[in-house]
């Protein structure tokens, strides 16, 4: 099964780098308008292939995650720390070898948030997941 997830992921990442990326279209919200993504000056904006694969992953309602409560989420912010007290957690290795590499940073879930953050877990990026 997983040897079938990987082959996937390697076929939407050819498609993609051919398609709209390829044309200069692959900037905001993918055409399904299913994912909403927080983009700025940061270093290292989310690629939309990345967005795609957490999408991917966590449509499927048993690994859908709950949202953060609005006074938390409203914390998360790029370029800030990530808040004190905050739950996250590790994103499942299942996603990790399917993303592209990245040094230097870590991605992490909170709540409805996929979070990308450098090694002094300031904000790299936020991928807020819209079902």
């Amino acid at each position: 099964m997983n040897a079938r997830i990987y082959s996937i992921a390697l076929l939407l990442l050819a498609t993609l780098a051919t398609g709209a990326e390829a044309q200069g279209k692959g900037r905001g919200k993918p055409a399904g308008g299913d994912v909403e993504v927080s983009r700025g000056k940061a270093k290292g904006p989310s690629t939309d292939v990345e967005i795609r694969i957490f999408h991917d992953y966590y449509a499927v309602d048993s690994r859908r995650p709950k949202a953060l409560p609005p006074g938390i989420a409203k914390n998360l912010a790029r370029g800030k720390p990530l808040p004190p007290g905050i739950a996250k957690k590790q994103v499942p290795n299942d996603i990790i070898v399917l993303l592209p590499v990245r040094t230097g940073t870590r991605w992490l879930i909170a709540g409805d948030v996929i979070v990308l953050v450098d090694a002094s877990d300031l904000v790299v990026d936020l991928i807020k997941l819209v079902f």
